[in-house]
């Protein structure tokens, strides 16, 4: 999927940057009936498995849908340039989190008066504010930066000494618009694309992360294969209040149920449908072995995000010392997508985007 970003730069002399790619090539299903064990000591009762198209408001915990989100590893996304550019370069944006202040003492981009012109779009960062950058992100030159593409399993990694670090101008300003400021420029590393052997066109299923050692985990991912089920196959868990009251307003009706199973999870996906199109999913999974509840997510329709088809969603092992994960059920115009981990009561993780929409 193309990113939304679209920016205009000035001619770049790329240097062939030293980088390691290696590849790793990356279930059947069952619908076996399944007794449903809730985790929390208030609620661990068997739930039989029978239809789930009513809606039932009864409260659950929070961690069904957690509100908060897990920062241990910051996730960043690499943008190509290259369609409307006319640059062969990726661009990994840290402006989602690099501590912005106009204080001349702590300014990220040096002063712009004296640059005019198609020169105000695209430029390299001199040492001082490159080393200034790198202190305030809390990033060392001896630090690397990890591409890993989940859909080829295919992972490079380049010395962060090696990388220029650029500040671009976004897709809503023009060098028109100016005089700008620092707030109005992306600013990160930059990355030659004949460096990205491997990694998908358009890199939009690759992932970056910044620091000393690899975290992800190789060719552990997989495309989620849904099953349609009847409904009477489908967990008998009642809807929190919240996501009924939701589902209610917008006078959704109860759409088709589907079943995945990988490493040792159940996974189980109920779409809610308006007007012959889906407005909302909702996604149980449970442990194979246990039948317990792992984690609850809903997802609905907005107008800054629309609901992904179900051929969208990856899951499996992708971070070193983390349980496995699930995503792609939403498309966003507004916001960043998130990655859920399934353990019970584990945040999710959120990919720092710096949607400027």
């Amino acid at each position: 999927m193309k990113r939304i970003f679209t920016i205009l730069l000035t001619t770049i002399s790329t240097a062939l940057l030293s980088l390691s790619c290696s590849e790793h090539k990356a279930g059947t299903t069952k619908t076996d009936t399944v007794e449903v064990k809730n985790e929390d000591k208030a609620d661990t009762k068997n739930a039989k498995l029978e239809t789930s198209d009513t809606v039932d408001s009864k409260i659950y915990p929070d961690k069904r849908n957690p509100s908060t989100y897990t920062k241990d590893l910051d996730l960043f996304l690499i943008l190509d340039l290259e369609e409307n550019a006319n640059k062969k370069v990726g661009i990994v944006s840290l402006s989602d989190r690099y501590p912005l202040s106009e204080h001349p003492d702590s300014s990220a981009i040096p002063s712009l008066e004296n640059i005019d012109g198609h020169d105000l779009l695209y430029f390299e960062l001199d040492s001082i504010y490159r080393k200034r950058f790198l202190s305030k992100n809390n990033l060392s030159e001896r630090d690397s930066l990890f591409i890993y593409d989940y859909s080829t399993g295919t992972l490079c990694s380049f010395p962060v000494n090696k990388l220029r670090v650029v500040a671009y101008l976004n897709i809503y300003m023009s060098p028109k618009d100016c005089p700008c400021n620092q707030k109005d420029y992306m600013i990160g590393f930059e990355v030659a694309k004949s460096s990205l052997n491997g990694i998908g066109e358009y890199f939009s299923n690759a992932l970056v992360i910044i620091g000393k050692e690899n975290p992800f985990v190789q060719g552990r991912m997989k495309r989620v294969q849904w099953k349609k089920i009847e409904s009477k196959n489908f967990p008998t868990m009642p809807i929190n209040a919240a996501d009924a009251s939701m589902i209610r307003k917008y006078q959704s009706v109860a759409g088709g149920h589907y079943f995945y199973e990988h490493d040792n999870l159940l996974y189980y996906l109920q779409e809610f449908v308006k007007g012959g199109g889906v407005d909302a999913m909702r996604l149980l999974v449970l442990n194979a072995k246990t039948k317990e509840f792992i984690c609850e997510r809903i997802y609905f329709d907005s107008e800054g995000s629309s609901i992904a088809s179900i051929t969208n969603q990856w899951t499996g092992k992708l971070f070193k010392n983390k349980p496995p994960v699930i995503f792609g059920f939403k498309h966003l115009s507004f916001g960043c997508p998130r990655i859920v981990v399934l353990k019970s009561k584990e945040n999710d993780m959120v990919i720092n985007c710096d949607n400027r929409h």
